[in-house]
């Protein structure tokens, strides 16, 4: 009877074991996939709010009304970035604990058989913590042309509870603010010498 005990009782760590790394996996995808959706459609729900009585760039011209150089503006890029901020952590706060089902092959990670046996209920709870930082880049496009972005780089850790079981996954994403063409002089003549790698 205290064979059966322990070789039951084995069984169940043995399972236990196999399980929880699946469960952490598929929780983290499942809860990645739900802040993602909510960031996004927070910041398309406020975008007007957000840039509104906003200057993001300062267009500096030359005597002739020639584009000399683009200046960001620092003070409404860090309103922009506070404000936003705000929304987003709002926006993982408001995150309600939701419900999947898995199962049984697939929680055991079984290729074959993923489909197969009960389904073992899981709620899980994710909470967790937003970064939010104004980024810009710079890209060549063309003959004296240069394309200027300006993005949102949003960080958000996400502590997923599982009943007697936590895990953290990070995620990123980047959210567009402005794309703008800065035109320069075009030369006269323009050459390009092929280049022979032998």
């Amino acid at each position: 009877m205290v064979g059966l005990g322990l070789i039951f009782a084995w069984l169940l760590v043995a399972v236990e074991r196999s399980i929880i790394p699946t469960l952490i996996t598929i929780s983290e995808s499942r809860v990645a996939a739900i802040a993602n959706e909510a960031i996004i459609q927070a910041v398309n729900s406020h975008i007007d709010s957000l840039l509104e009585d906003k200057k993001l760039l300062d267009f500096h011209l030359g005597s002739e009304g020639q584009l000399l150089y683009v200046q960001t503006n620092t003070a409404d890029l860090n309103r922009i970035q506070s404000e936003c901020l705000a929304l987003l952590q709002e926006a993982i706060n408001d995150l309600e604990g939701f419900e999947i089902r898995i199962p049984f092959g697939q929680a055991l990670g079984s290729s074959i058989f993923a489909s197969m046996g009960p389904k073992i209920r899981v709620a899980m709870f994710p909470y967790g913590y937003v970064s939010v930082q104004v980024l810009d880049s710079f890209e060549v496009t063309g003959i004296n042309q240069i394309k200027y972005d300006l993005c949102l780089h949003v960080v958000y850790t996400l502590q997923v509870v599982i009943p007697l079981i936590s895990s953290k996954t990070h995620v990123s994403i980047d959210i567009p603010l402005a794309t703008v063409l800065i035109p320069g002089k075009v030369p006269d003549t323009y050459l390009t010498i092929p280049y022979d790698s032998r």
